[in-house]
């Protein structure tokens, strides 16, 4: 694998980049995007969130929180949450196999379908459970924002890590109307987005929005001579709004998305003298290390077909009615995917392992938040919160063991897992917002949390093609360590929970000081992926933690700069970890205790009315303090391995993100932007069992973006680059399936490559 040394990526930021960080310079790219008319800047432009349920500034809220803005992410023709991420320093998106993967401050969710994440994902108020929603493509995106640390009031249970909570655009006051055009031809990526918007009468208003895009992909498969992975996408959403009075409004959203994928991510990262004579044989041309070849999956059915077809629906309905001086807020909604997908379970051109796999999710909620009025002396929200969620699963893994001359005794088979999933949760919550005095305020919460969870689960081999039970092919795979026929049916686990916050803030002049300390928890569950066939390894506990923070928010320079840093410290205990145990499956367990801490400096500067500078630095020191039952990769002996003092997967020990952005007069009528982003990660490891291999060294990655646009804001035209210094990474890595019986072999998904594409967008009116 490419490999770049911490010594060196550190040696090539400049001494005055680092400088202007120091002094100025946020991670909220949302003031420097000029997608609309520009304005001379003489102060930061103030940036509204609603981290705590409300919309305040971004310098008034008590919380380490990251932005990324709608406008930024069109510019740099981002519609993938993992892609946003990379803007943002500790905080990790990764596709994987089995589902995606989100982590802040190295604190996150393995892959498996009987996990929540860790990390929250809210849209417009509506919680999205499941790592697959990950890859529904961003559509219209207001902002996104990146609650750090546990958020356990307003946002609730499975935010132990921190939360995602992604607002959406609404219809506007006036008639407005784009079109959107984004091409990169060296892989055929394609990308058009409309939107429409404005009133329909004096209290109906509508917004609707469409998106389509494509793209060959940017892998070259030796086997079979396409690109991969294709991809073919599109998304609608309509969004109503009635305001019949001043007291009463309410939006109704309708969404819908489909996302098809042809061909696969996974690659042979590095193979073993027998694996490489095996693959060899069919393709000579195949490659052993991390780039943009790969081969296979396969020459016959049914191991020679990869793709990922995910159908997605989002039906939410928002009511805000004021109550007096009070604003009492519904939001119900029903969300849900269908997905099926085939991929290459060996990541080689071998016909030995392949997977099908089938998921339907639904999910439907209410809540129902009081909120006082602000300016009082108390200031309170309370509010009770109900949801239902539906998980299936059916994966089925066809085994060819005459394509590995060692085992053709062994015949064929596949292995057929079922899971059915029913999760219901209320809580009730409450926090208190005292200002003691003009410049003391204490914030305290409580939130109750009552969860309760059924399943059934079953797992049998049968002939390749056939769902019929075969129990002697189960003898004979299970002495491989391939999995043991099970079934359980009528598992029940239910979990109660009180968490609870309190914050201090104190604001001298243009300074808020702050100090919080908060609890959090995630619950328990069952293990989707098992194949031992044991009860006990099936469910795994509850995890749960303690969190403090410190930190100050100013605005200095007479409003020309803002510095925001935060210091902070977490431990959790039973952190629940999904790991691949090298030969056939997922096994997940609980790490005793473990530990993220570290500190954040945020800074943005308006230089002049032209530049602009933005700057996020983060260093962490996430580890294990306590895990013997780990898992062990290949040549540490097991069956576990103690990972105590080990550092957390995807938690690299120094992020960073520097921006730069020049705005300036081209003639008349005319404007032009020059911006420039450089993002830094030391090393981490993309594995759950902290392979040394499968660590990804210390890189940069540098974007640029050149638009040039009218000043009525009609016209905007932009060439956009992504990793321009073309740098090979990966942010997903694992053994090769039946590593144990073939030698120590590695897969990885490698991250896209220079991209360099064309942007073109028109306004109808403003």
């Amino acid at each position: 694998m490419k490999k770049m040394q911490r010594v060196n990526a550190l040696g090539c930021l400049p001494a005055a980049t680092l400088l202007s960080a120091l002094t100025g310079g946020s991670s909220a790219w949302a003031a420097s995007d000029t997608n609309t008319q520009q304005t001379e800047l003489t102060a930061v432009e103030e940036i509204f969130v609603t981290a705590r349920k409300r919309e305040e500034s971004l310098q008034d809220v008590p919380i380490s929180v990251a932005v990324v803005s709608g406008e930024r992410l069109e510019a740099a023709g981002l519609t993938r949450l993992e892609a946003a991420t990379q803007l943002l320093p500790a905080v990790t998106v990764a596709p994987g196999p089995a589902g995606d993967q989100i982590f802040v401050r190295g604190i996150g969710s393995g892959q498996n379908q009987g996990f929540e994440m860790s990390v929250g994902t809210f849209v417009d108020g509506v919680y999205f459970g499941r790592g697959r929603s990950a890859r529904q493509p961003f559509l219209d995106v207001s902002r996104i924002e990146v609650l750090k640390g546990p958020q356990p009031i307003l946002f609730g249970k499975n935010t132990i890590g921190g939360a995602f909570n992604i607002t959406t655009r609404r219809p506007t006051k006036e008639f407005e109307a784009s079109i959107d055009a984004y091409w990169e031809p060296e892989f055929d990526t394609y990308q058009a987005t409309g939107v429409i918007s404005g009133p329909l009468s004096d209290t109906f208003g509508a917004r609707i929005v469409g998106r389509s895009s494509r793209s060959d992909g940017y892998l070259s498969n030796s086997l079979t001579g396409d690109d991969e992975m294709g991809r073919d996408d599109w998304a609608v959403r309509a969004v109503l709004a009635w305001e019949p009075s001043d007291d009463l409004s309410i939006t109704l959203k309708a969404e819908i998305n489909e996302s098809s994928l042809t061909g696969g991510y996974g690659q042979i990262a590095a193979a073993a003298p027998t694996l490489r004579a095996l693959v060899g044989a069919i393709d000579p041309r195949a490659e052993y290390n991390l780039d943009y070849d790969k081969s296979g999956p396969g020459t016959i059915a049914p191991y020679n077909s990869e793709w990922d077809n995910n159908d997605a629906y989002n039906f939410t309905l928002t009511a805000d009615w004021s109550v007096g001086e009070h604003t009492l807020t519904s939001i119900s909604s029903y969300i849900g995917y269908e997905v099926d997908y085939g991929f290459d379970v060996d990541f080689t051109p071998m016909n030995l392992v392949h997977q099908w796999w089938d998921q339907e999710y639904s999910a439907w909620s209410q809540e129902l938040r009081l909120d006082s009025p602000s300016g009082d002396q108390f200031e309170y929200t309370v509010g009770i919160y109900v949801a239902r969620e539906d998980l299936s699963s059916q994966r089925i893994m066809p085994f060819n063991f005459p394509a590995v001359p060692p085992l053709a005794l062994l015949g064929t088979g596949q292995r057929v897992q079922n899971f059915e999933q029913d999760t219901d949760d209320w809580s009730a919550f409450a926090e208190l917002r005292w200002h003691a005095t003009q410049n003391l305020s204490v914030v305290a919460g409580l939130r109750y949390t009552d969860d309760s969870k059924s399943a059934w689960k079953d797992m049998y081999w049968a002939e390749v093609g056939s769902l019929t039970l075969d129990p002697a092919r189960g003898t004979r795979y299970s002495a491989l360590g391939l999995g043991t026929p099970h079934a359980y049916y009528g598992l029940e686990r239910s979990t109660d929970n009180l968490s609870g916050a309190i914050t201090v803030e104190y604001h001298l002049g243009d300074v808020m000081y702050y100090g919080s300390y908060s609890t959090g928890f995630k619950s328990g569950g069952f293990d989707e992926g098992n194949a031992t066939g044991n009860l006990n390894d099936i469910v795994f506990d509850d995890e749960s933690a303690d969190a403090i923070e410190i930190g100050l928010k100013a605005r200095v320079l007479d409003d020309r700069a803002t510095m925001n840093l935060s210091l902070f410290r977490a431990e959790y205990d039973d952190l629940q970890v999904s790991a691949f145990d090298g030969v056939a499956s997922l096994v997940v367990g609980n790490a005793a205790r473990s530990k993220s801490q570290g500190a954040e400096l945020e800074s943005q500067w308006v230089v002049s009315s032209r530049l602009q500078l933005n700057a996020s630095l983060t260093w962490l020191d996430a580890k294990y303090q306590e895990y013997r039952g780990g898992a062990c990769y290949a040549g540490r002996p097991g069956p576990a391995c103690d990972l105590s003092g080990e550092r957390l997967q995807y938690a690299p020990e120094l992020s960073a993100a520097l921006s730069a952005n020049w705005d300036d007069v081209l003639m008349d009528s005319w404007r032009y932007t020059l911006r420039a982003d450089a993002n830094y990660s030391d090393e981490f490891y993309a594995a759950a069992d902290l392979d040394p291999f499968l660590m990804q060294e210390a890189f940069w990655k540098l974007n640029a973006r050149v638009s040039v646009y009218s000043t009525d804001g009609r016209w905007e035209f932009s060439v956009v680059g992504n990793n321009l210094t073309d740098e090979t990474t990966f942010h997903f890595g694992d053994d090769i399936p039946l590593s144990n019986l073939l030698g120590n072999n590695y897969e990885a998904f490698v991250d896209a490559p220079r991209t360099i594409g064309l942007q073109a967008r028109y306004r109808f009116s403003r």
